[in-house]
């Protein structure tokens, strides 16, 4: 009997782990899809060094995806490239993917086409092919060579007539946060005719916490926060804002 208890001890001892890893990454996974990217990073961060498990590929790539939506590319890309160096990696064609998008976003357009085009010639039936082929839409588009834009939308439209990609009328994907480097996005929170009201709530902002302000205009008293580079630091401020009762609207 008390060998029995010593086997189930050990046994114990071993899997208490394991299972708490894969409950931890559940978790993290629930927050990513939840768009809590900032407490995935903190949280991955932290298994990362509580655990040392074979394949934890997974848990570096959602910390990379989560680093992208963050608009932090220099770490998403160590992320990406992390798992591009694992030979036996799951997770080497979402990577790449992702660390293409990271150049995409920044302008670097020859060095993402570079990528989207060895995916595709790696693997013609990739399933990644819809998202290829409209990146590398958005990628000529902004480069200003429009007859590529449309022949890769018009392989989009022709061989996935359904893909999601295919609901965004312009810009690049939802899931790459575009970047204006004038700090063009910012949330509206408040519309007034008189200009003390609207400094009243300006104040009421403030005192909260966020970076509120007043812009005027012909027609009355715009109470806005924020001057984002990137649309999603935007909306992760307008979700924060709707969250605590707030109408918003956000702006280019």
């Amino acid at each position: 009997m008390q060998k029995l208890k010593l086997h189930f001890l050990i046994l114990a001892i071993f899997l208490f782990p394991v299972n708490s890893w894969a409950a931890n990454l559940d978790n993290i996974k629930a927050d990513f899809l939840q768009g809590n990217y900032r407490r995935v990073i903190l949280e991955a961060q932290a298994q990362a060094e509580r655990f040392n498990i074979q394949g934890t590929d997974e848990l570096v790539y959602l910390l990379g995806l989560s680093y992208l939506k963050e608009n932090k590319l220099e770490q998403a890309q160590e992320c990406f490239r992390r798992i591009l160096n694992n030979p036996i990696s799951k997770f080497k064609e979402q990577s790449a993917m992702a660390s293409a998008d990271t150049y995409l976003i920044k302008g670097q357009f020859q060095e993402a086409e570079g990528i989207y085009n060895k995916l595709l010639e790696d693997n013609p039936n990739t399933r990644l092919k819809a998202a290829i082929f409209y990146r590398l839409s958005q990628s000529n588009y902004r480069k200003g060579n429009n007859e590529q834009s449309s022949e890769y939308l018009a392989k989009l439209k022709r061989d996935f007539p359904l893909s999601l990609e295919l609901k965004p009328s312009k810009g690049i994907p939802a899931s790459i946060p575009l970047v204006n480097e004038a700090g063009g996005f910012s949330v509206q929170v408040g519309f007034f005719v008189k200009n003390l009201n609207a400094v009243n709530f300006k104040d009421k902002l403030l005192a909260m916490g966020y970076p509120a302000y007043v812009e005027a205009s012909s027609e009355g008293y715009r109470v806005k926060v924020g001057r984002f580079k990137t649309q999603t630091e935007a909306l992760d401020t307008e979700n924060r804002l709707s969250r605590e009762g707030f109408s918003t609207k956000l702006c280019p």
